[in-house]
């Protein structure tokens, strides 16, 4: 496992490629632009992995 120490009670900021993995994106598929503007595309972006799973729950809910 890959981990990153932090000094006790501080948060790490993700980077934009654990933010592009969160959201389903492939690694690089924001790159070419600022980390700020990275962090607003993937922040405006609907997350279609969890979409998904929210709608077979759902749909699992419904049957039964």
């Amino acid at each position: 496992m890959n981990m990153i120490q932090q000094p006790v009670n501080s948060i790490r900021r993700l980077t934009p490629t654990e933010c592009e993995r969160l959201q389903g994106f492939p690694d690089g598929w924001t790159s070419g632009v600022s980390d700020t503007q990275r962090y607003k595309q993937m922040g405006n972006a609907v997350t279609v992995n969890v979409i998904q799973a929210i709608g077979e729950r759902i749909l699992k809910v419904i049957k039964n």
